[in-house]
């Protein structure tokens, strides 16, 4: 992909990380870990790439309404009321995520936070 965008004469890569990444949640070490390091592998390579024309983002969406949890084969199954979040932060519909999205690749900034208790929560990857 990259020598493709080279050649091409730049292009954008826009990663999408968990809001997960930004917060310190036990039970969810693997997961969470997991996206903060693609959050600091997109924010090196945007310093990387930047002489070749090619912007990398990362976004950070938080939980969206898809249904994931309703369709995910458990050995346990998740009880009803349990399978979507309450609480201050109600999850994201999915017109809402991609709009998110879609606004990363056309402002080309580094980080795309979906909220700003999100941007109040990030712990300093730059």
């Amino acid at each position: 992909m990259i020598p493709i965008m080279r050649a091409q004469g730049g292009g954008t890569i826009l990663n999408i990380s968990s809001g997960t990444a930004l917060m310190n949640l036990p039970g969810m070490s693997p997961y969470s870990s997991s996206k903060r390091a693609l959050a600091g592998i997109s924010l090196a390579a945007r310093e990387e790439l930047q002489a070749d024309n090619i912007v990398v983002s990362v976004v950070y969406p938080y939980i969206t309404l898809t249904g994931f949890e309703k369709n995910t084969i458990r050995a346990v199954p998740v009880p009803e009321d349990e399978r979507e979040p309450t609480g201050p932060y109600p999850p994201d519909s999915a017109e809402f995520v991609a709009g998110k999205i879609a606004g990363g690749i056309v402002s080309g900034e580094a980080e795309v936070f979906f909220h700003d208790w999100m941007k109040e929560r990030h712990t300093g990857l730059t």
